[in-house]
């Protein structure tokens, strides 16, 4: 018996992408694709966007950056954590597509001197690789897949806007300018770069000032609110974009099962 037992295990191979070796190079082969792939996916689709302090077209905001967290993170947070038992995977495939704009940045913009990084957008993808990366945790790898892609989605669509505003921008909103009274020569007005933004960049498909007529750069009291109605939108977006990654991840899963029972299957078979 203790024969035939050892005779039926030495028919069986291990899948040979199993090994260390070639989980190493998998893994590195893996982290600098997705790195990649999320350094392309934002030159394409937000292409100079980053530059801006303020979005310069609410209407479309939401499109832009909304396919590029809700489709990538989720994908990168479930690929790491069942290939390769890594449970930060979006946030760490951040972190390196950080390091490379960096060197990009030190080679061909001479000490960074030509270059507004502190306006690029890793703070805006941060929360949601992070937020993608705790939803995982939270629903695991296989009983909850459908429920996790419709969580991460949702909050890594709407965390683009916090992290985008609070994180990135806040030291350079809350600084003081000095603004020229529309309406009374030689008047000048002293208010934060915030009011000055929110008054006149226009917040929607239409400039505030001619939705509701032109008002001084006070705080907000209107409930017409761009960043409310973007969140709003951006939220909807990832909920919408969760059923594209819900079938790319499935996808990615049954290739995988059916790649593995090929190589397990009893030798000569």
């Amino acid at each position: 018996m203790a024969t035939a037992t050892a005779g039926a295990a030495e028919t069986v191979r291990a899948p040979f992408f199993t090994t260390k070796a070639i989980s190493i190079i998998a893994f590195t082969a893996t982290l600098i694709f997705s790195q990649n792939m999320l350094s392309v996916s934002s030159q394409i689709g937000v292409g100079d966007w980053e530059f801006w302090i303020d979005w310069k077209d609410y209407a479309w905001a939401p499109f832009v950056f909304t396919w590029l967290v809700a489709i990538h993170f989720p994908v990168y947070s479930w690929v790491f954590n069942k290939f390769f038992k890594i449970h930060f995977g979006a946030t760490l495939v951040v972190m390196f597509w950080f390091l490379q704009r960096s060197l990009m940045v030190q080679l061909f913009y001479v000490g960074m001197n030509n270059y507004p990084f502190n306006y690029v957008q890793l703070p805006a993808y941060m929360l949601p690789a992070m937020a993608t990366d705790f939803t995982l945790i939270l629903f695991g790898l296989k009983k909850h897949m459908g429920l996790y892609t419709l969580v991460a989605c949702f909050l890594a669509a709407i965390l683009v806007v916090p992290s985008q505003f609070l994180f990135l921008n806040t030291p350079f909103l809350l600084s003081n300018v000095v603004y020229p009274d529309p309406l009374a020569a030689g008047s000048t007005h002293v208010m934060p770069v915030w009011s000055l933004i929110r008054m006149v960049i226009p917040k929607a498909p239409i400039p505030s000032y001619i939705a509701e007529g032109f008002t001084w750069p006070l705080p907000y009291k209107s409930f017409y609110d761009p960043y409310i109605i973007m969140t709003g939108f951006t939220g909807i977006m990832g909920v919408v974009w969760s059923g594209f990654t819900y079938i790319f991840i499935k996808a990615i899963f049954y290739g995988v099962e059916k790649t593995t029972k090929h190589f397990v299957k009893p030798a000569g078979a």
